[in-house]
């Protein structure tokens, strides 16, 4: 990231036609900016889907070229920012192609047309187009005319040291639009962002920490404020993968326990909601015949989260309380 910010910087007064490669949310829209801050367009800043000015025109809407010449006069002098061209079809990558044409035609020296006066282009494709055209898929020529300025924005997972500076603009930003006095991440906070992978990348995570100002009772953003993220991130089903040695219904139960326990940072109110029993059964669930090995790991989290157990807990035998949370969690 610190290449491709260089790059802009260098490249940003005299960029006239460029690409931006990168997943769904990683970025692309805000480079497209940075690159208009930077260079010396004039005119506005016109975000479209190359799917609209390039394909068919949607029912009751303008035709591809009505949208597209509307598009041009509204980026005049300025710069067209068109999304995802590795969605148009090979009849559309033609139409494509005759616009950067024309575009580049308006570049040369000495030449000018003023159906055509947009300053910058800058297209976007969520795959890598160079595969696209190897399996014959896209028309070599428009890869081989934007490939000469590329930008390749990796996802967010592969660039984690990105996320505290990501979050911490994210929180200001917040800051100011909902008028709270928030400082940054607390204790366990950014532990769990990182081990989060993020397939919604940037977006996803600007999305993320919005909701948790919004929960935000402090000025720190605690594990608690991030509600919206799932315990753990979904992984495809392999029937064929290791399966615990321990197939006994009461450890794989207790287990789970824990493991939420854990998640929630020992938080045992906010364990019992996820876990969809009552309070009284976690505690009397936690009270029965766990290991001593699992109290020294420190799997219970932070005992200032404890409460007084129930006078129930105490007489009642460890399968009885399996029984017990078994019958809860089913229904």
């Amino acid at each position: 990231m610190r290449r491709i910010c260089d790059q802009l910087r260098q490249a940003s007064q005299r960029l006239r036609l460029a690409l931006i490669e990168g997943e769904a949310g990683a970025g692309k829209h805000l480079i497209a900016r940075h690159v208009y801050a930077l260079g010396s367009a004039q005119g506005a800043f016109v975000a479209e889907e190359a799917i609209t000015l390039f394909g068919d025109s949607p029912a009751g809407g303008e035709t591809s070229g009505a949208a597209l010449r509307h598009a041009v006069k509204r980026a005049a002098d300025g710069m067209l920012f068109i999304r995802n061209i590795d969605d148009l079809r090979p009849e559309q990558q033609t139409q494509l192609l005759r616009f950067i044409r024309a575009f580049e035609t308006t570049l040369a020296p000495g030449k000018t047309d003023s159906d055509l006066s947009v300053h910058q282009m800058v297209c976007t494709a969520r795959q890598s187009l160079r595969p696209l055209v190897m399996a014959g898929r896209y028309l070599p020529e428009i890869y081989y005319r934007l490939s000469a300025v590329c930008f390749v924005l990796p996802p967010l997972r592969e660039r984690k040291e990105d996320i505290p500076a990501l979050v911490q603009a994210f929180i200001e930003a917040a800051t100011q639009e909902h008028r709270k006095s928030l400082q940054g991440l607390g204790p366990g906070s950014l532990a769990l962002l990182l081990r989060h992978r993020w397939p919604g990348n940037v977006r996803e995570l600007e999305s993320v920490v919005r909701a948790a100002c919004l929960n935000a009772e402090h000025q720190w953003l605690r594990p608690i404020d991030f509600a919206i993220l799932p315990l753990d991130t979904p992984r495809r089903f392999d029937p064929d993968s290791a399966l615990p040695q321990d197939f006994n219904l009461d450890t794989v139960i207790r287990r789970h326990i824990l493991r939420v326990l854990k998640a929630c940072d020992g938080n045992k109110a906010r364990t019992a909601s996820r876990l969809g029993i009552s309070r009284s059964t976690l505690y009397r669930m936690l009270e029965s015949d766990m290991s001593r090995s699992e109290r020294e790991a420190g799997a219970l989290g932070d005992e200032t989260h404890d409460m007084p157990l129930s006078e129930e807990a105490s007489g009642e035998a460890p399968d009885d309380v399996i029984r017990a949370v078994s019958e809860e969690m089913r229904h």
